[in-house]
């Protein structure tokens, strides 16, 4: 029988689509993450019958494959038909390798392949696929690490299902940055990358890498620093607007950073929340009163502003 349709031939191929699923989320090109994503369950699915009995990824009713997987009759390789994505997932219910539900992942590939997928549903299938291919994995006794690599904890975040959503989605997109970043500097000397690290970008005098203050009729509504990028380690923006005001005090609450380097961002209280609460930024800026003095703001999300200042 060919290699190529070994268990292990067709095991690598799901893991090579599986890895390209996950660039392509990054970038974000959700057509192309639906169809590597569908390619990827549809190899493994092989992978696993394969394992069981070459003959389970003969195409149903043809004879002349099951009888050429059977060693029992040769013919030539262009000849040769295996089982589709859909009759796959069939047969793996039945032996109880998967459970009963819905083809969401075929659908999506499908539909990348033939027409335009619905992007809002594509971006939301990396659980899903996660799931198929941690169940399928389980069947094979092939450990999860070695499939996904350095995919492995961002694959793990989306199963979690003891954080929530916006959780999960930030952590996601941090682990993509890093990564898209990391791979701009494949085969480049390792100072390459640490100089673009270190280097104030994209100038040292640019506004953003200076804390300042967005004022507007007299009240300042936006507070702005330079801050580590989690996602990176290079330099973002950190953004802080006013929740509460009394007559002596103005709070103020993160509410976005954004990296310049590897284009990580995160928008809005709550996945700013989710970000402290990974605990993943080592954040520690520089935030400036009206008055000229500063105050240090290292691992918080909030801060406090007394006004007036007596001692400018």
């Amino acid at each position: 029988m060919d290699d190529s349709l070994s268990s292990e031939s067709f095991l690598q191929g799901a893991k090579k689509a599986a890895h390209k699923a996950m660039d392509d989320h990054g970038r974000p090109e959700y057509d192309e993450f639906a169809l590597h994503a569908g390619v990827a369950v549809e190899k493994l699915a092989k992978a696993a019958l394969a394992a069981k009995n070459p003959l389970y990824i003969a195409e149903i009713r043809n004879a002349d494959t099951m009888l050429y997987l059977g060693g029992h009759l040769q013919i030539d390789d262009d000849k040769v038909r295996t089982v589709g994505a859909k009759d796959a997932i069939v047969l793996l219910r039945k032996i109880g390798v998967l459970p009963q539900k819905d083809d969401l992942l075929i659908a999506m590939r499908n539909g990348a392949a033939h027409a335009a997928p619905d992007s809002a549903k594509a971006k939301g299938m990396i659980s899903p696929l996660a799931r198929t291919i941690e169940t399928l994995l389980g069947d094979l006794g092939k450990p999860l690490d070695e499939f996904w690599e350095r995919w492995t904890d961002a694959v793990k975040d989306a199963v979690n299902e003891q954080e929530d959503q916006v959780f999960r989605d930030v952590q996601l997109r941090m682990v993509q940055a890093r990564h898209a970043f990391a791979d701009r500097f494949v085969g480049l000397p390792a100072e390459v990358k640490e100089g673009a690290l270190k280097a104030p970008q994209p100038r040292k005098e640019e506004w953003f890498v200076r804390p300042t203050e967005v004022v507007k009729d007299g009240i300042v509504v936006l507070k702005t620093s330079g801050g580590d990028c989690p996602a990176c380690g290079g330099q973002g923006l950190l953004t802080f607007e006013p929740v509460g005001r009394t007559g002596t005090d103005t709070h103020y609450s993160a509410n976005g950073f954004g990296c310049y380097l590897c284009n990580f961002e995160a928008n809005g209280p709550e996945e700013m929340a989710a970000l402290w609460k990974a605990n993943t930024p080592p954040w520690s800026c520089q935030l400036p009163c009206r008055t000229g003095r500063r105050f240090l703001l290292k691992h918080s999300r909030h801060w406090t502003r007394k006004t007036p200042d007596p001692h400018p």
